[in-house]
């Protein structure tokens, strides 16, 4: 049994060796190209660089937010929703700062993009709307994702562009009538579930004769759409790939009514998208 043992031991050792053979030309090119013995990863507290905002502590408390907004336990709610009240003390000037740092972003920063418009529409200010309106207008981009079915850049694009949406609906409900043009325009969108998304959060807004109005100036192949139930952006399964080409199997559609606080599937949301 010792010699077995002894064999093994030293079985082990040369296959180190001769792998450490075979892998010394890599490790030796790629201390060449790093022009070190050792590599340095470079890290970053957050994704924002805030380089038209000379306003340090209102960034500070923005990714504060953005932090708080994917937190768990007991007081993650309450924590949240004290720090968006010191957000809506200056909402103005937190608007404009949210729409620069979304502008800078790279386009593969799926979620700081989606974390911003969500602020967005925490922040309810009609000075959003020029930016959100852009969003909207921007075509989805085609897939870029090699593997769609796993990860779809044009599943990530729609949900920004629904949370877009809920922003809107969110300005429109407390009174703005721009914003409610603005979803009426987005009801005949060329990507099925941000069109059926705005047609919900127009017909939440209560106005008089919506769906009359809705009923005639969209085709008759998209008039089941107003009897299609809601659902939360974070709850309905988004598309991959191609399939938002095609008409989902479900009537559910994401809300897009205003909702008060956070719920859990957003954290839900956060959470997977950050493991």
């Amino acid at each position: 049994m010792e010699i077995l043992l002894v064999s093994l031991i030293i079985a082990g050792f040369i296959i180190l060796v001769l792998l450490f053979m075979l892998l010394r030309p890599r490790i030796q090119k790629l201390r060449k190209r790093v022009g070190d013995d050792s590599l340095e990863i470079q890290t970053r507290p957050h994704p924002f660089e805030f380089k038209e905002s000379p306003e340090e502590k209102l960034n500070e408390q923005i990714v504060r937010t953005v932090n708080l907004m994917g937190g768990f336990g007991d007081d993650a709610e309450e924590d949240y929703q004290a720090s968006l009240e010191i957000l809506r003390a200056v909402a103005e000037k937190a608007v404009h700062i949210l729409v620069d740092e979304y502008d800078d972003l790279p386009e593969t920063q799926y979620l700081d993009r989606w974390s911003l418009i969500q602020l967005l529409a925490e922040l309810k200010q009609p000075s959003s709307l020029p930016a959100l309106d852009r969003i909207l207008a921007t075509p989805i981009p085609p897939e870029r994702s090699e593997a769609p079915h796993r990860f779809s850049t044009r599943g990530e694009e729609t949900i920004i562009r629904m949370t877009a949406v809920e922003a809107i609906t969110r300005v429109a409900a407390e009174g703005s009538r721009e914003a409610g043009d603005i979803l009426l325009r987005y009801a005949r969108h060329e990507n099925f579930s941000v069109k059926r998304a705005a047609i919900q959060g127009y017909l939440s807004l209560g106005r008089e004769n919506a769906r009359k109005v809705l009923r005639e100036m969209l085709p008759e192949s998209d008039h089941h759409i107003l009897n299609i139930g809601t659902k939360d952006v974070r709850d309905t399964p988004q598309p991959r790939g191609d399939m938002d080409l095609k008409r989902p199997e479900t009537d559910d559609v994401p809300t897009t009514h205003p909702s008060k606080g956070r719920k859990e599937s957003e954290r839900n949301h956060l959470a997977r998208k950050r493991r």
